[in-house]
């Protein structure tokens, strides 16, 4: 899955519902398994296209992140549907080793449950992962509304002070 520590970066054009963003690379980028590896260009300016749910217009800076369903939905595929397997696969072997004469078939049918649903579970990771989608969960600084905060100052902006 995509990291769910929310970034930052700028609106640079809008296209349709979706707008591209330039990263700021300064939270969470650079700092995953993939960065690590040299695999990408963590740190560096990146550029991504996000649905625009927040309506933020070209200059905004925004806060990115998952969709929060796809989350759960990943949480799901990767931690409830293995321990869940390998519950059922143990209570189903028990079963039928204590009716077959085969009492080591309760770990044999946990295990093998488990890697089948792991299989399974990992390649529906992969597909949510392809398909799931970012998006602008909060603008943080609007240079076109007059009332609006700088982020790292917390005070109005000199343009919106009128004398």
């Amino acid at each position: 899955m995509k990291p769910s520590i929310p970034d930052t970066g700028m609106v640079i054009r809008l296209e349709g519902e979706n707008a591209v963003i330039r990263m700021k690379g300064d939270g969470s980028c650079g700092k995953c398994g993939v960065a690590a590896l040299g695999l990408c260009r963590g740190g560096l300016m990146q550029v991504v296209t996000v649905k625009n749910t927040m309506g933020a217009r070209v200059g905004d800076s925004v806060k990115i992140g998952l969709v929060q369903g796809v989350k759960y939905k990943g949480y799901v595929l990767a931690y409830v549907l293995p321990a869940a397997a390998l519950l059922l696969g143990i209570a189903g072997g028990h079963f039928l080793g204590t009716y077959a004469g085969f009492p080591p078939l309760d770990i044999i049918g946990g295990f093998a449950s488990l890697i089948v649903v792991s299989c399974f579970s990992m390649r529906r990771l992969k597909r949510l992962d392809a398909s799931s989608s970012i998006e602008i969960v909060n603008v943080l600084y609007d240079p076109w509304d007059r009332g609006s905060l700088r982020p790292d100052e917390g005070t109005v902006p000199d343009h919106a002070v009128s004398h």
